[in-house]
């Protein structure tokens, strides 16, 4: 597959079957005039919409009862005359002409039809059409046929492509058929898996048997896991596309520790793919909204920076005209994307950490995972998220956050790795069986002694992690471990108790007791090659964002990497990443205020500049030119202490890149 383009367009074209003026005013040469003039390269282009209705003549479907014209036709014409690939975007679950067939529909676990009640006004209010019935599926690919028959296909978008915990007749009989229990919710996600699984590889096989080199994507919950189950992990149901597309519109929704946790998985192995964001002060359908211009710079930079392209989500007026408002925006931004792009294509992510997946497959609990992606990002080291059948060896420490369970392969795989010289920084739960009764990876140097009986408990640091005789015994306030060091093994922090937990008949002030005294038991423990910390920090670190919790682990991690692949004194609030071209070093610089204006989303409107800051990047040699781009500033760079180059950096504002030249 060739590589993406990196400046995309995602264009909606949801209308409603009461307008009545649909396409009135497209113009195809002003149509694709305003996409060249704001620096587009592709666009999904819409064949039907949620409402069901297509934008074609189509025997098979139902075209809008206003269009006179072939909307999709003259699109793809255009487009694909000045060089402007086009993907066709096909919804599936969400599609309502389809779902006036009631034996059609999901039946969600409560017993709901369409999972959404009849009366409900509320956004995205679309009847849930099932991916389990034969009859939509032909459906689905006679139309997909007909499109392959009339037009020229660069690839396909399929849209809503997941269940929402599906017991209709259907569904329950292939569950009782599978030996699943359709009362039991875990089950019932078991089997959306296996539909989601086999729609796919259907719909997949179909289309590659007719364009076997067109592109493929199908739009669902493409959440990262760990891959504990073999069986329902990621990877196993992303088999049948041809890359990954990230759906990040960081409003109410998604908000801005989404993308990078997502990206910072699918990109491990320097895969495509594409990042989206939209042109939406919130999300789609928000007519009359308008992104900040910084917000989108944050969002589409953040994109290259991680290795991915850039998609704007935008929606076509019903009357068919682009805003030019919109695209004036879309081109300040696509415009700087253009000029970056000789220092993205065809680089590669370096990283030192490798952070196992808390997630386990089937679940959407990220806490622990953003957590210590929120840390590591504010600490500037580069890190994969990674799953358990990935190769360990490539990382130079390993990070298992808060509940990283172990089965005995993935407990000898962790020990053998700290055998051959990896190191591990675990946390609370991490490295025990998955009846939480024993650490089944040994190299962890304690014993597992059960849960910690006082919630909150308080943090003793001895002076290896800054502590002092004046330090605060700082409160933690998730509920903890409690082991004990094995031989050999330093204890660096000890765990300290409340008085009293708080109870209806036994309280103290607004809050939980203060601080009482030590318990005897190690709060952070080092093996040399282990760190193990009892308590889930990271858990905690993403609900309360208390500092000491980011400094102890960055001592932590210091302990275990005290060469990482990059240093810096910038701000926490910047971002960076690192990546190679085969001849020179990138390193991307990222500045944007992310700020809770509102009470619903926050908001970016803001770059501020950095001073006077300085970036070493380990290497065996001084390069031979260190510039700052685009802008082309060439830099000073000095060799220091331990095989970093060291290079000033007078001033950056919003996004940069570091490159140094061999």
């Amino acid at each position: 597959m060739k590589e993406l383009p990196y400046r995309q367009i995602h264009l909606d074209f949801h209308t409603s079957p009461y307008i009545p003026d649909a396409g009135r005013d497209f113009d195809p040469e002003a149509f694709v005039d305003t996409l060249k003039m704001a620096y587009v390269e592709s666009v999904n282009v819409f064949a039907k919409c949620h409402h069901g209705l297509s934008y074609y003549p189509t025997k098979v479907g139902r075209m809008h009862p206003a269009l006179k014209i072939d909307l999709l036709g003259e699109m793809l014409r255009v487009l694909h005359r000045d060089g402007i690939k086009a993907p066709i975007y096909f919804p599936v679950g969400w599609e309502e002409v389809s779902a006036d067939n009631a034996n059609w529909l999901e039946v969600g676990m409560d017993g709901v039809l369409g999972t959404i009640s009849p009366f409900e006004a509320n956004n995205y209010k679309w009847r849930k059409l099932c991916l389990n019935k034969d009859g939509y599926l032909d459906f689905v690919l006679r139309q997909t046929q007909e499109i392959i028959d009339l037009y020229e296909v660069d690839g396909f978008w399929y849209d809503i492509i997941f269940q929402k915990k599906c017991v209709c007749s259907d569904c329950i009989t292939e569950m009782k058929s599978m030996g699943l229990n359709p009362q039991l919710e875990a089950d019932v996600l078991k089997h959306d898996f296996h539909v989601l699984k086999k729609f796919n590889e259907r719909v997949s096989r179909y289309v590659r048997e007719r364009l076997p080199e067109t592109l493929i994507f199908f739009n669902g919950s493409w959440g990262p896991d760990g891959g504990y189950d073999q069986e329902y992990t990621l990877s196993e149901r992303s088999r049948h596309m041809t890359h990954v597309e990230i759906e990040s519109l960081p409003s109410e929704l998604w908000g801005y520790n989404h993308f990078p946790l997502f990206v910072n998985y699918h990109n491990r192995h320097n895969a495509e793919v594409v990042g989206m964001n939209g042109k939406f002060h919130t999300a789609w359908g928000d007519f009359g909204s308008l992104r900040n211009l910084e917000a989108l710079e944050y969002e589409c930079f953040r994109m290259i920076m991680n290795g991915s392209k850039c998609c704007i989500g935008d929606q076509l007026h019903p009357r068919g005209k682009l805003d030019g408002a919109v695209y004036a925006r879309v081109g300040q931004v696509f415009e700087q994307i253009e000029a970056r792009e000789p220092w993205c294509k065809g680089s590669a992510k370096q990283r030192d950490i490798g952070v196992l997946l808390a997630n386990r497959p089937l679940e959407t609990d990220y806490a622990a995972d953003e957590g210590v992606m929120r840390m590591l990002l504010e600490l500037h080291l580069t890190f994969d998220f990674i799953d358990c059948m990935d190769d360990f060896s490539g990382y130079r420490l390993l990070i298992l956050p808060d509940r990283v369970l172990c089965d005995r392969a993935l407990a000898a795989k962790l020990d053998r790795y700290v055998q051959e010289g990896g190191k591990v920084l675990a946390t609370c739960h991490s490295g025990l069986d998955e009846a939480k009764q024993e650490f089944l990876f040994t190299q962890a140097g304690v014993t597992y002694e059960g849960e910690n009986p006082y919630c909150p408990a308080y943090l003793l640091r001895s002076e290896a992690l800054g502590g002092g005789p004046d330090d605060l015994e700082y409160v933690m306030y998730e509920q903890g471990a409690i082991v004990s060091a094995r031989e050999g093994t330093q204890t660096l922090a000890e765990l300290g108790k409340p008085y009293f937990n708080r109870t209806w008949d036994r309280f103290c002030s607004h809050r939980h007791f203060p601080y009482d005294g030590p318990t005897g038991a190690p709060a952070i423990t080092d093996t040399g090659s282990v760190i193990y910390i009892a308590n889930p920090l990271f858990t905690d670190y993403i609900n309360m964002g208390v500092r000491i919790y980011r400094d102890v682990v960055a001592a932590c991690i210091e302990r275990l990497l005290p060469d990482p692949l990059v240093r810096t004194d910038l701000p926490a609030s910047a971002e960076l990443s690192l990546r190679s071209q085969e001849n020179r070093q990138i390193v991307h610089l990222l500045h944007y205020i992310a700020e809770r204006k509102s009470r619903k989303l926050d908001i970016v409107d803001t770059r501020l500049p950095l001073h006077d800051f300085h970036v070493e990047v380990k290497t065996d040699r001084m390069p031979g030119t260190i510039t700052l781009e685009p802008e082309g500033l060439i830099l000073e760079g000095e060799m220091v202490d331990g095989g970093y180059v060291r290079v000033h950096v007078p001033e950056m504002t919003g996004h940069a890149m570091l490159v140094l030249q061999d």
